[in-house]
């Protein structure tokens, strides 16, 4: 592993990579470019080719070719592993070969089986009724080539005995899912006389299959799925991604609908930032996969379903993992879904959508229609509705936001209001707490974010962009003022021969953790100080060094008045005098700083 890993660093330039999903510029020696994992209009984002790494200053993003194709493509590290390798030219170690070959044997069922659907609807006069449901629907020729839309004949072996003159095997076409097992012997196409809506993963391969029954042969189920396979697993599909997931990175919000047929039309109508749950409600894992792309989640719902525990459910668990939730309502009685309202509104579906209001203002008005001030039952039944999604909230400055709305409405104490909340038994949390809070198996883990401590990481940019520049400071400085980190590294440098200074030597001596804490300081100091006169980096360092030392004694200044009124509430004269003494000493310090 770590060797095609160091290879394909070898034969991949960053610069290279990078510049095929963004427009880079030239800055200095190193490029720049917008970053897209956030909006700016000033590019933040800068790219090193000496050190083969990327970081985004206004987001805070960062690391190696790796890291950016985890987080463009939205895919894990082995998947990302395998994009790379296939650029470089590098053939992987297969280390399962026998799952390996199995799992590309049900991609290739699953692709024949689309083109097979496809050429059925477009090619043949019994997908004519199909084509007619398809338009009568609002579809354009364009939508349904875009989502390869096909038909499934109505015979019981059309498709199996295509997939067999292909050269699959019975087994391999029953482990696809796209046939159904005989009691006694042979087997049975699973889809026939329906509407075929391939399923992709997130890199637009086939795995599976939505059909939808013709209108009129609604003897059988109208939708029906293909099973769970070595390829396909519902919980952690999301129908569109593969079309929608640079709409949702750039637009930072993704639109979460019901059906296949709501992100199609969605689409048409010129919003493509949307998704559906393939077959099934809402899951943490679908959260996690959301998780890469968007903090920003929009349920799109009928009255109807606004009130269904599956959409409860839904938002209660993107709540718990700390999601932006708004609701996109449909207010047209003749409009059941997205579908239907593009069908009559066509591009009016966008204004709807901008429209998206907070999840739980959403509810809250709700709870309040039937609200009756003089009885203690409404304002319980007012607790009622709103309280499984408050408890949901991870964010308790939010949380105390609705309890004390509540209180306000209700005329009563936050206390109680948050008493009542706390013991109300709901059902929402169909998933144990671990479940909710843990990213899918394969999905990648999600760091709890460190709080930056910018005057020490500028500090150290300064001294980076030219060390032999501050010999002098960096042999003099008090080290008190600053964090663990920079301590470590001007104490190190103290013992450089600075006229001679490698960073990727010194940067070595460190664990990589603050290896890679170094080199995104490394790639900040290129980037900030380029042009710089050393007149100007010397009057810099000076001015961050004492923003810092400012910084520091305003800190001890505070920790010192607490200790006094601590001393003074003890009586403790000896220790009020020490503390005093301590006091103006740093008031003094204080006043030096601020007439340097």
């Amino acid at each position: 592993m770590e060797d095609n890993i160091s290879k394909i660093k070898e034969r991949l330039s960053i610069v290279d990579i990078v510049s095929g999903y963004l427009k880079v510029q030239k800055a200095g020696i190193n490029f720049k470019a917008p970053c897209p994992f956030h909006n700016e209009k000033t590019p933040s984002f800068f790219i090193s080719p000496e050190r083969q790494m990327w970081k985004c200053f206004g987001c805070s993003k960062g690391g190696s070719i790796f890291d950016f194709i985890m987080e463009i493509e939205g895919v894990d590290f082995p998947e990302a592993l395998r994009i790379l390798a296939a650029r470089a030219g590098i053939e992987l170690e297969k280390f399962d070969s026998s799952v390996r070959n199995s799992k590309d044997r049900l991609y290739e069922i699953c692709e024949s089986s689309a083109r097979f659907f496809e050429k059925q609807l477009g090619h043949s006069s019994s997908g004519s009724r199909a084509v007619e449901y398809l338009k009568n629907r609002g579809l354009e020729n364009a939508t349904i080539i875009k989502f390869r839309l096909g038909f499934a004949p109505k015979t019981w072996d059309a498709l199996s005995g295509y997939l067999r003159n292909s050269g699959f095997t019975e087994k391999e076409i029953i482990d696809s899912g796209m046939v159904i097992k005989r009691e006694s012997e042979g087997i049975y196409d699973r889809f026939r006389s329906r509407v075929m809506f391939p399923i992709s993963d997130v890199n637009g391969r086939v795995v599976g299959f939505t059909g939808r029954i013709l209108e009129g042969d609604e003897k059988e189920a109208k939708y029906i799925n293909t099973p769970q396979t070595l390829i396909y697993d519902k919980s952690r599909i999301l129908y569109g991604l593969e079309h929608s997931r640079g709409d949702i990175r750039k637009k930072d919000k993704c639109l979460l609908v019901e059906g296949n047929m709501d992100v199609i039309m969605s689409h048409q109508a010129g919003v493509a930032n949307v998704v559906a749950s393939s077959g099934t409600a809402l899951t943490p894992m679908h959260l996690a996969m959301l998780k890469r792309y968007t903090d920003n989640l929009d349920f799109c719902f009928d009255t109807d379903s606004a009130g269904a525990m599956a959409t409860k459910r839904g938002i209660g668990m993107a709540l718990g993992q700390n999601f932006s939730v708004r609701a996109v309502s449909i207010d047209d009685k003749e409009c059941k879904d997205p579908a239907d309202y593009v069908k009559k509104y066509g591009k009016e579906w966008e204004k709807i959508v901008s429209s998206a209001r907070p999840v739980m203002d959403f509810y809250f008005e709700k709870a309040k229609e039937n609200y009756k001030p003089e009885s203690a039952e409404s304002k319980k039944n007012v607790i009622l509705t709103v309280a499984p999604f408050i408890k949901s909230i991870s964010s308790r400055v939010e949380r105390a936001h609705w309890i004390n709305k509540l209180a306000y409405l209700l005329r009563v104490k936050e206390e109680a209001i948050e008493a009542d909340i706390m013991s109300v038994q709901d059902d929402l949390s169909v998933y144990s707490t671990a479940d909710r809070r843990q990213p899918a198996t394969g999905a990648k883990k999600t760091k709890l974010p460190v709080e930056r401590d910018i005057l020490n990481e500028t500090l150290l940019s300064v001294v980076f962009k030219k060390p032999f520049l501050f010999k002098e400071e960096i042999t003099a400085l008090d080290k008190s003022f600053l964090n663990s980190l920079a301590s470590q590294v001007f104490g190190e440098l103290a013992k450089e021969n600075l006229e001679q200074f490698n960073f990727g030597s010194f940067a070595a001596k460190f664990n990589s953790d603050k290896t890679l804490d170094l080199e995104f300081i490394y790639l900040r100091s290129q980037a900030l100080w380029d042009n710089f006169e050393d007149d100007e980096l010397k009057v810099e360092f000076n001015n961050i060094l004492n923003k810092l030392k400012q910084k520091i004694i305003h800190l001890r200044l505070a920790d010192l008045g607490y200790e006094m009124r601590a001393a003074e509430a003890a009586g403790d004269k000896a220790s009020i005098g020490v503390l005093a003494a301590r006091f103006n000493e740093l008031t003094q310090a204080l006043v030096k700083i601020h007439n340097f």
